[in-house]
C-alpha cells in the first residue's frame, strides 16, 4: 500500500507473476523429486539427484559452491535450506525484473 492508500500497481504485474509462479513450480518439483530419489535410493546412482537442484537454482547455488565457508550443496539439510535460500532470492530477483514501473 502507498501512504495516499491505494495499492501500488506495476505495468508487467501479470508477465511478472507468471514468470515466478513458473519458477517456484519448477524448483518446487525438482526439490521434492529429489528428496523423494535420495529416500527411496541407497545406492550411488542417486548422489546425482542433488546436482538437479543446484542446476535449478544457478547462478546462485554458483556463489554457494565458491564460499568455502558454506557446506556444498549436495550434503545434507543444512546445504539444502541454502539453496531454499538462494531459490528464494532469485524469485524475488525475477520479480523485480519482469515488474515493470509503476502505474498510477
Amino acid at each position: 500500500m502507498t501512504t495516499s492508500g491505494r495499492a501500488t500497481r506495476w505495468s508487467n504485474r501479470r508477465a511478472a507473476r507468471k514468470v515466478v509462479l513458473g519458477y517456484i513450480a519448477v524448483i518446487t518439483v525438482v526439490f521434492a523429486v529429489v528428496a523423494v530419489v535420495l529416500a527411496v535410493n541407497e545406492s550411488a546412482d542417486a548422489s546425482f539427484a542433488p546436482v538437479l537442484a543446484v542446476a535449478v537454482t544457478l547462478p546462485a547455488s554458483l556463489l554457494i559452491i565458491l564460499v568455502p565457508e558454506l557446506p556444498q550443496p549436495w550434503d545434507g539439510i543444512t546445504a539444502s535450506a541454502t539453496l531454499v535460500g538462494a531459490a528464494l532470492f532469485q524469485t524475488w530477483l525475477l520479480w523485480l525484473l519482469f515488474r515493470g514501473h509503476r502505474t498510477a
